[in-house]
């Protein structure tokens, strides 16, 4: 039971950043990403800089070793069968929680060093997730001292458990609801 949903889990974290839907993931599906996330923010050339050299990063650090044959991209059973690894290690899973930090830095695209409902709404709407009513409950989850803003501590501390967590948990909708 617990192995089905950690494999729902890393297929959920697939399809939101299969942006193009076609299957694979690559590094052009962050850069998509980037290109959504960059929509609705104003950003100097420095800031977008910045933001896509993040998600260069977290596909260098954590999706390309999935890449086994060296394709350029990754499918949903091989980056499973990364992620798995990686979250029975412990340490390599710490290696998956330095994620985190990275994801809110592309979040927190203007660097306050926060994030408000908005930007959380915008994150969700940017993996193809429209549910605004979703969003709210998870970044009321998140919002631990009820200040009406997320720190980057807040959500690094509430993603640690989107791996191991219950499906009834709130961390286990931090990427929207899960996949089939």
């Amino acid at each position: 039971m617990a192995e089905k949903l950690l494999e729902r889990k890393i297929a959920t974290l697939f399809t939101r950043l299969d942006i193009d839907g076609n299957g694979l993931l690559d590094q052009g599906d962050l850069g998509r990403w980037a290109d959504k996330l960059l929509a609705s923010r104003n950003l100097d050339a420095e800031g977008e800089k910045q933001l896509r050299a993040r998600l260069d990063f977290l596909w260098t650090a954590f999706f390309a070793p999935a890449d086994t044959d060296n394709s350029g991209s990754v499918n949903v059973a091989k980056m499973t069968t990364y992620l798995k690894g990686m979250v029975a290690d412990e340490s390599k899973r710490q290696d998956l929680r330095s994620l985190l930090p990275q994801i809110f830095d592309a979040i927190d695209s203007d660097k306050s060093g926060s994030l408000n409902k908005e930007k959380f709404i915008k994150f969700f709407k940017a993996m193809n997730v429209n549910d605004e009513a979703l969003a709210n409950k998870v970044f009321e989850s998140i919002n631990s001292n009820g200040n009406g803003s997320v720190s980057r501590d807040e959500f690094s501390e509430f993603g640690k458990s989107f791996f191991t967590c219950a499906e009834n948990e709130p961390a286990s909708l931090l990427f929207g609801p899960l996949v089939n």
